[in-house]
């Protein structure tokens, strides 16, 4: 008798534990569920960010001053900008047909200035009605082209690095001057702009004709905070 009451002790017991066990597993799937929810829901959200950032582009890749290499998500200046050797600033006596690109590089600034104005008001809309904080990352890089007769020298590498870099600055300093400012109050910090120098790295060199490598690449990424995944 008091072997078959010890078993139905230890059958309850069991029992106790087993539905212990199936509620602990049903909350921590429950849980489980909420965040790979909120997960997709916040990734979804990031997804329509990034695809009105697309269509908001759609000006630029259809202008003539820019061309859209999409295997890397960028812009080039669609014209050529030919610096005379070692030279950087954007004036006279530094640029081949120095008139017909000036008014090119004025032109696109324009554009670009025009396009990045409606991408900071839809970001402005998008952080009042969703209360996200939308910026955007605007790059302007400067690159190098690699001629037969340059210094491969760790000390001539970084002139090169050097050079596309007061390259892009220069671009940037003209447009400022252009009265083209990305970086001007009313766009409430919402452009973080940045200045890079290439060299003679990044993908998607010329590899046929080095010379077409003396280029500037334009590149808009869409931030994202105050969401967390």
């Amino acid at each position: 008798m008091a072997k078959k009451e010890g078993n139905n002790i230890f059958w309850v017991g069991f029992s106790d534990l087993m539905t212990s066990l199936f509620f602990i597993v049903l909350v921590l799937f429950v849980v489980t569920y909420v965040n790979n929810r909120n997960t997709i829901i916040a990734q979804d959200e990031q997804l329509q960010v990034y695809k009105e950032v697309e269509n908001s582009l759609m000006p630029l890749k259809d202008n003539s001053s820019f061309t859209y290499e999409d295997k890397y998500k960028r812009f080039l200046l669609s014209f050529d900008v030919k610096f005379k050797p070692s030279k950087f600033e954007i004036m006279d006596g530094n640029l081949e047909r120095y008139q017909e690109t000036k008014t090119n590089i004025i032109n696109a600034g324009k554009k670009l200035k025009q396009v990045l104005d409606d991408v900071v008001n839809s970001a402005k809309e998008q952080n009042r009605e969703n209360k996200e904080k939308v910026s955007y990352l605007v790059i302007i890089s400067g690159y190098a082209s690699k001629l037969y007769s340059a210094d491969t020298s760790p000390i001539g590498m970084k002139k090169e690095y050097d050079l596309s870099y007061n390259r892009a600055y220069a671009l940037w300093e003209f447009w400022k001057k252009e009265g083209i400012d990305f970086e001007e109050k009313a766009y409430g910090e919402l452009i973080d702009l940045q200045l890079s120098g290439n060299g003679w790295g990044g993908v998607g060199r010329k590899i046929d004709n080095e010379d077409n490598n003396q280029r500037f690449i334009i590149q808009i990424v869409p931030k994202i905070s105050n969401r967390k995944l």
